[in-house]
């Protein structure tokens, strides 16, 4: 999810792109082909490493490496943005003992990864991750309590099975034995299971603590990540028997560097790329590993065309998932939000909250008789004027309003809303946007994804 990014910001935080629409697309579009190709390089590189189709390498010293160089990194930037203070918000324990505990979950996945990559080729490895929208939907089930619309079981049951007949296929086509490695499968599956998991709570806590600096929790991460890896190294009996930099040569340096890049850039890119184009480009990455394993001559893969339609179905269906329509968040949370709300205005002022006006956010504040759904809304403003809607968490009878036919120009220009004619003095609520958010206060990214999802509501 993206973190917090206010108009003042705390150091080391990176701000939303800015400028004109078409610049601001250009960034996230440079953005997002970046990612495609960092998460696309770092198996190949996996590959590239081996000899003879095995690591001779101890499979956890690149990434206990890496968050110790991550460490370091976070710390060399602390110190160059905010000083010695930047480097005690790296240290503080509420950072560790949070994000920390993240760390060391996030260390089990590393390890698994590099297990199942041992036995799978980028591209398979890259495919069986997909299951990633199965498993994260059977969580959602389990641990928040929503649900799948029936679209979406069935784009799941889809991709499931051509994910299997791509593994199936990919496997025969190389030759010799083609039994699934059935110990590198269950390693794929149990990281997906610790990735998503991670996520659930690297959500959380990077909203709620959104006015930390990013560096200082990449830092909280790294420190308990790289503890737990070299406590991980320590369990494998090459490392004692051999050293910790046994059989490491230049390619095992690259692995380690993509290693650092991959976690420092997801960190970043999330704060730009939001979690359904971070999943579309993570299967786009699929066909450009295929397709460099193909053209690049230190692989034996050859051209199928079967092969490739079946990588290209997989990142279909994952789109499809995707963008097919979810069940309702009335539905999912057992409330009744289509019966609208007439409601008496006692107030309205066209002047917006101090923090909507640091944003450059046009609103008015205004008081109605009774109680206001917590949360956003959208609604009717004198059942003219669609509107969405915030309310006090201090008052439900207090909130603001934002006109969704009113541009939302950004800072440094008026804070004031133009004071529409109310044909009548009422405010009229059609149904929630949201519940009350963790974030506070809220960032001008959320205030215009609330109004994006407010207009929805109307199409």
């Amino acid at each position: 999810g993206a973190l917090t990014d206010a108009a003042v910001m705390a150091p080391g935080a990176v701000p939303a792109p800015s400028g004109s629409p078409n610049g601001s697309a250009m960034v996230k579009l440079a953005l997002f082909l970046f990612f495609i190709m960092t998460r696309a390089l770092h198996p190949l590189l996996i590959d590239a490493s081996k000899i003879d189709g095995k690591i001779l390498y101890a499979k956890n010293t690149p990434i206990a490496l890496n968050k110790v160089l991550t460490l370091v990194l976070m710390n060399i930037m602390a110190l160059l943005v905010d000083g010695v203070r930047g480097v005690r918000l790296c240290w503080q324990p509420h950072c560790l003992m949070i994000f920390g505990m993240i760390g060391a979950v996030y260390a089990l996945g590393d390890f698994l990864e590099m297990l199942s990559m041992a036995k799978l080729s980028g591209g398979v490895y890259q495919v069986l991750l997909q299951t990633k929208l199965l498993i994260t939907a059977l969580m959602c089930m389990w641990l928040k309590g929503t649900g799948q619309s029936s679209l979406q079981w069935h784009v799941l049951f889809s991709m499931f099975l051509s994910v299997s007949a791509f593994v199936v296929v990919d496997q025969g086509g190389e030759g010799g034995d083609s039994s699934l490695p059935v110990f590198a499968v269950l390693c794929v599956i149990m990281k997906v299971a610790v990735s998503c998991y991670c996520a659930v709570l690297s959500e959380k806590y990077l909203k709620k603590f959104g006015d930390m600096p990013l560096f200082a929790k990449i830092s909280g991460l790294s420190f308990t990540w790289a503890l737990a890896s070299l406590l991980l190294c320590m369990t494998e009996k090459q490392v004692m028997a051999q050293g910790f930099f046994a059989n490491w040569d230049h390619a095992t340096w690259l692995v380690t560097a993509s290693f650092v890049v991959k976690t420092v850039s997801t960190m970043y890119l999330l704060q730009a790329l939001d979690s359904v184009q971070k999943n579309i480009g993570e299967a786009l990455a699929l066909i450009v590993i295929y397709l460099s394993q193909v053209a690049m001559a230190g692989f034996s893969e050859a051209f199928e065309l079967s092969v490739f339609l079946l990588a290209v179905l997989v990142v279909v269906l994952v789109k499809t998932y995707l963008i097919s329509p979810k069940p309702s968040q009335a539905k999912a949370n057992g409330t009744k939000l289509g019966a609208a709300k007439h409601m008496q205005l006692v107030s309205i002022k066209p002047e917006g909250a101090p923090h909507m006006q640091s944003l450059g956010v046009r609103s008015m504040t205004c008081q109605v008789q009774g109680a206001l759904p917590q949360g956003v809304f959208f609604g009717m403003l004198g059942g003219l004027h669609p509107v969405c809607g915030s309310t006090d968490p201090s008052g439900t009878e207090r909130c603001e309003l934002m006109l969704l036919s009113q541009a939302q120009a950004g800072a440094g220009t008026s804070h004031h809303a133009d004071m529409p004619i109310l044909p009548t003095q009422s405010l009229t609520v059609l149904g929630q946007v949201r519940g009350p958010s963790p974030d506070h206060p809220l960032s001008a990214e959320a205030v215009q994804k609330d109004l994006e999802q407010a207009r929805a509501r109307f199409v």
